[in-house]
């Protein structure tokens, strides 16, 4: 390396016992255990759900407490420990109205949220764990934490710290604290393996946690892209945005939770569609607005409205893109409007107010008002700006880690088994450098503004080769309008079927480098149906499809809530959740199935790992600064 490098470096170790302290615990580090990995996806909005499996780690933390607390606590005081660990603030206000927050109570949970947390962080370094402290009671739960109480004189001043906290009213406050900590350290790295956006209530409220949480990343999915999309400025993806928000009737997420202004859409509509009762327009109520209470008729007519929009703002897309090769597409313009019928389908509704025959593309000036104003907030939108630029900071179209390639979809493939080339600006690309260029195009969207990026994040939501997506066609269009199942129909992408194959994984896995004995692709996007006998294991275990309806439009379809795959250092295991009510009613006492997969012997340490090679590295530069010392 460079001598000039090696000088700077030597800036930050002000003497050779620096550089010999760092080497030591470097090396040491190596061989503790791995951190405990949590992956997740397609969690839709979901918010009530998703939180409790990230505070509850999937109901490890309820596991931890009955390997700790198994023999002194009956299970119904391990039940009200796990309630409070997962929803302390609210748990410890209702006690408070029961009048049940005694001295006494305070004082032992206190000890033995301590005892726990030192249980569920032993086998980390101290280091590590006061890093996850935060800057609340930070030196008291450190004396905590690290006091041998075993020890008269320790004891005394053990017990001295807690009834102090007590004392002086800080009790709930640090519990609060140690119950977050129990939580954090319980998850030490997330991965969101795509689809935070859409269908669900509350998406905002997913993305205000992950903002919080200290180790996190996104691989995204086709309905992030499409609000990542629509916040660059793609008004096409702003109406696809509002048009899929409200037709799951999500208009507290809309005004409330992201402060968009729906008025000029809802007054457009009511005008527009009065006399039209748009019955296929109704919205798919699963969760009923606190705020915006807009009755379903209405609900329909701004549907509709922003349909409209959202098809012709697709047809312009389409035609200044001829390279998407999406013509098929362009609904409005397939309309044979003298006979009503679309590819020679009858259409089941044929009330177009705005649309002209001749010219079907063309936005009134109404409409164009609409969109201006909806995408204006889109575009200030402090809230939903700050949460987009997460997205991009701490998101990718694929991650590699610990033998793990991350994407939410597919790596489009052709019928034979080899990657489609996909024509991208008339350059070729397939594989791999199919995944780098989309990602490449889409931070060229968001940071640069450039127009053509832009519309290739609409082709990235819903394009046939979009490795977000992989289908021929996405018929948001032709469920509305059209009986015929067969213009409905969306063909998978060969990938779906072949990646069942060990050797299609491989050679995946092969592609993107990814080496070692143990090794595995993770994607969701594709719900597994449970109920029809799917296996969220394919490939002899090298492939985890983890998408399994924690989306309540889609749990009739699966059978169950979700999966949570998990990576700690002695296995990799799939947590299997029941339905939606087992996850958020009685939370406390909450077990999810969970199959041990691939089982590790020996344990899994830090330097089997990336981080153990980032470490390695960092170990060999040291080295070589502690020789050259003397001489820089």
């Amino acid at each position: 390396m460079d001598e000039n490098y090696f000088k700077l470096l030597k800036e930050y170790y002000p003497s050779k016992a620096d550089i010999r302290s760092e080497l030591i615990s470097l090396n040491a580090k190596l061989y503790l255990p791995k951190g405990t990995e949590y992956f997740f996806s397609d969690v839709h909005g979901e918010a009530p759900a998703f939180l409790q499996l990230l505070k509850s780690a999937s109901g490890n933390i309820r596991e931890k407490i009955s390997m700790h607390f198994g023999e002194t606590l009956l299970k119904d005081e391990q039940d009200k420990l796990a309630e409070l660990i997962y929803n302390p603030k609210e748990t410890l206000h209702q006690m408070e109205i029961n009048g049940e927050l005694t001295e006494d109570y305070l004082t032992i949970t206190i000890h033995r949220l301590i005892s726990l947390f030192r249980f569920v962080s032993t086998k980390y370094a101290k280091t590590y764990v006061r890093k996850k402290f935060g800057y609340l009671f930070t030196d008291i739960v450190d004396e905590l934490l690290y006091t041998n109480d075993s020890e008269f004189n320790k004891k005394q001043y053990y017990d001295k710290l807690v009834e102090n906290i007590v004392k002086y009213d800080a009790a709930e406050e640090f519990i609060v604290t140690i119950t977050t900590l129990i939580q954090r350290i319980s998850v030490d790295k997330l991965h969101v393996v795509g689809d935070i956006y859409d269908r669900g209530p509350s998406p905002q409220i997913i993305m205000d946690e992950l903002l919080t949480f200290p180790n996190v990343d996104i691989q995204w999915g086709n309905h992030d892209i499409e609000w990542m999309g629509a916040v660059a400025g793609n008004k096409a993806l702003v109406a696809a945005c509002i048009a899929n928000a409200i037709s799951y009737n999500n208009f507290d997420m809309l005004e409330d939770g992201y402060g968009i202004n729906l008025r000029p859409l809802y007054e457009f509509a009511i005008i527009t569609y009065k006399d039209d009762p748009c019955k296929l327009f109704m919205p798919r109520i699963f969760d009923k607005n606190l705020y915006d209470n807009i009755s379903s008729e209405i609900a329909a007519k701004m549907f509709k409205a922003i349909s409209i929009i959202r098809y012709k703002l697709d047809g312009k897309l389409i035609e200044r893109n001829p390279d998407f090769s999406m013509e098929d597409r362009n609904f409005l313009k397939l309309i044979d409007y003298e006979n009503m019928t679309y590819k020679g389908e009858a259409l089941k509704d044929s009330n177009f107010p705005t649309v002209d025959p001749k010219n079907p593309l063309k936005l009134t000036k109404a409409e164009q008002t609409v969109i201006d104003t909806l995408s204006l907030d889109f575009k200030r939108g402090v809230k939903l700006n700050r949460h987009i630029e997460f997205l991009y900071e701490n998101g990718a179209l694929y991650k590699i880690e610990n033998g793990s390639l991350l994407f939410h979809a597919c790596l489009p493939l052709n019928k034979d088994g080899t990657f489609t080339e996909v024509d991208i600006c008339g350059k070729k690309y397939k594989g791999k450098a199919l995944m780098d260029k989309f990602d490449q195009i889409s931070r060229n969207a968001y940071y640069k503004g450039d127009e053509k990026s832009l519309d290739i994040l609409w082709y990235l939501f819903y394009g046939r080769y979009s490795p977000l997506f992989g289908k021929s066609q996405f018929s948001y269009f032709e469920n509305i309008f059209i009986e015929n199942k067969e213009l409905k129909k969306e063909i998978y992408n060969p990938y779906y079927s072949l990646s069942e194959k060990e050797e299609i994984v491989d050679m995946i896995l092969d592609e993107f480098r990814v080496t070692g004995e143990r090794r595995r692709i993770v994607n969701g996007h594709v719900p597994v149906k449970t109920i029809k006998g799917d296996n969220p294991i394919r490939a002899k275990g090298k492939l985890y499809v983890i998408d399994g309806g924690i989306s309540k439009p889609y749990q009739d379809k699966t059978g169950i809530a979700g999966y949570t795959l998990v990576f700690n250092s002695h296995a990799v295991s799939l947590a299997e959740h029941k339905n939606y009510k087992s996850i958020t009613d009685g939370v406390s006492s909450y077990r999810p199935n969970i199959r041990e997969i691939e089982v590790l012997h020996p344990r899994m340490l830090i330097k089997d790992t990336d981080e153990g090679k980032t470490i390695r590295k960092r170990i060999e530069v040291l080295e070589e600064l502690l020789k050259k010392y003397d001489n820089l």
